[in-house]
């Protein structure tokens, strides 16, 4: 990125922490071989892959065999969601309710979606203005339709916003599936005990430092998984095809160092928030703060903002020119002309929606960053403002 661009977008991706591209590396360069292979240099690589596997089962406290590597939280939300859908109605001979809510991201909803037109019940709960689930909605649903699954999300990616997993757990019926996209809570939030309760969860490497297309799967022994990927019989058949131990060893390393640091980057991030919100709400009293209340849980480092009578179509354009590398909701969705889908779920207009930008803090970053956005913040809604009120 250029050197005298601001990136706040760390939700979106964050930059490889030097540890983890020097593991990265180190992996590619001692275990080249492929680990299914029967040879000395296919042992060591495979012996690559398992020490991952096995560090990052400590980090989540479970059994090692329980951990499947991915290419990320898109196709491991497909791999759970149709996984489980599919087997559950194979083994019962009916298809399973699905519940879940308009705050998911696109990889959860699109699965959803897709079980919904292979005739899949599905049932998405209200949110609330800051994009927190109807929890009620959530476990009334679930008694109703015994026997179903539910996808929920441990945090918002635009919003902040953290979901209530502790009161969905407390009441979930014996007999659901519980799928957790835990990728923007790790490393940020203390792990709550509920996750232990999750069926399969997902985490994404590059939001904490890894390398792209790398990701985990944790499914529990007692979860039954219908193989999506036909091929080889690798991780339990769950994910066949060659694994990287590279890619294992560098994700391993990206999920350590979150976790070792996660109150660091919660206080410094915090820290970021708090200054940049202060700057605006002084200079533009009219903003409209998206996110949680800091004395509510949320995220540390997500800030949603929306700016009223702004163009939309120029703000993030604006941003850009002012070296303020931001976005205004998902990047899985950003390439679409629509507006946020969860803001739009949360309550938002489709002109408010659309003139957000979701700021997203993140390693070795603290208060001077916060400064610093908020000048070049100042700048870029001037300029907007004047145009739209000559």
């Amino acid at each position: 990125m250029p050197s005298d661009s601001l990136y706040l977008d760390f939700n979106s991706g964050a930059p490889m922490r030097p540890e983890v591209l020097e593991v990265w590396v180190r992996a590619a360069r001692d275990a080249p071989a492929n680990p299914a292979s029967l040879h000395r240099p296919g042992r060591r690589a495979q012996a690559v892959v398992e020490e991952a596997r096995s560090r990052v089962a400590e980090l989540l406290r479970c059994p090692a065999r329980e951990i499947v590597f991915t290419s990320g939280a898109t196709e491991g939300n497909n791999l759970a969601l149709l996984g489980a859908a599919r087997g559950r109605a194979r083994l019962r001979g009916a298809p399973p309710a699905l519940m879940s809510s308009r705050a998911e991201h696109p990889s959860v909803l699109g699965p959803l979606r897709s079980l919904q037109q292979e005739g899949h019940a599905l049932v998405l709960a209200p949110l609330d203005r800051s994009a927190r689930a109807d929890t009620r909605a959530l476990l009334d649903a679930l008694h109703e339709r015994r026997g179903g699954i539910l996808a929920c999300q441990w945090a918002n990616n635009e919003t902040g916003a953290v979901q209530d997993l502790e009161a969905l757990v407390a009441d979930l019926p014996a007999d659901t599936h519980f799928h957790c996209d835990a990728v923007q809570g790790f490393g940020k939030l203390p792990p709550p005990a509920a996750l232990s309760a999750a069926h399969t969860l997902v985490l994404s490497a590059h939001k904490l430092g890894g390398p792209k297309g790398t990701g985990v799967l944790r499914v529990r022994e007692d979860a039954f998984l219908e193989p999506v990927l036909s091929g080889g019989g690798q991780q339990r058949n769950l994910r066949p095809g060659t694994e990287s131990p590279a890619a294992a060893a560098a994700c391993a390393e990206a999920l350590a160092l979150a976790l070792r640091a996660q109150d660091a980057f919660a206080r410094h991030t915090a820290a970021a928030c708090r200054r940049l919100l202060q700057h605006v709400r002084e200079d533009f009293p009219l903003v409209q703060v998206n996110s949680p209340d800091e004395t509510e849980p949320r995220l540390p480092n997500t800030l949603s903002l929306s700016f009223p009578g702004v163009d939309g179509r120029a703000l993030l354009l604006a941003c850009d020119a002012e070296g303020l590398a931001l976005s205004s909701g998902s990047a899985c969705a950003s390439g679409a002309a629509q507006p946020s889908a969860v803001l739009r779920a949360a309550g938002l207009s489709e002109e408010l929606a659309r003139a957000t930008l979701r700021v997203s803090f993140g390693w070795g970053q603290s208060e001077e960053e916060g400064e610093l956005a908020a000048a070049r913040l100042r700048v870029v809604l001037r300029r907007l403002y004047q145009l739209a009120d000559p």
